[in-house]
């Protein structure tokens, strides 16, 4: 009996761990974040506007690793889709920030800090 409850113990401990991304660490595949957001360093990130209107007038920024930036703005916001679209005109107070948390490119917003996952395009 006591053997089975050590060997349930051990495969519930190897369960926790293969599931549990290690303290500060990059997040598992399928946490939900894209891996063109991954990066190392605050350096590695930029924030990309992903809708034909920009942040501030009813569209979404995220924060890319740079050197997918390029391709996540022509899947996201093509040039031909948005050739008719009329956004507001409004001024943001602060520009998005990029930052690097947890192995993922985020946005620092004045002082609040977002780490919003790539939608699907």
């Amino acid at each position: 009996m006591k053997r089975v409850i050590f060997i349930l113990a051990v495969m519930m401990l190897a369960a926790c761990r293969k599931d549990a991304p290690p303290p500060g660490g990059p997040q598992p595949p399928g946490s939900g974040f894209d891996e063109r957001q991954g990066c190392s360093v605050d350096a590695d990130c930029v924030a990309v506007e992903i809708a034909c209107c920009d942040h501030c007038n009813g569209g979404t920024v995220v924060g890319i690793h740079r050197d997918h930036a390029a391709e996540v703005r022509k899947t996201y916001a093509p040039d031909s889709k948005c050739h008719d679209v009329a956004c507001t005109e409004m001024a943001c107070v602060e520009q998005p920030a990029p930052i690097c948390r947890q192995g993922i490119c985020g946005l620092r917003i004045g002082d609040k800090e977002d780490v919003p996952a790539l939608p699907p395009p």
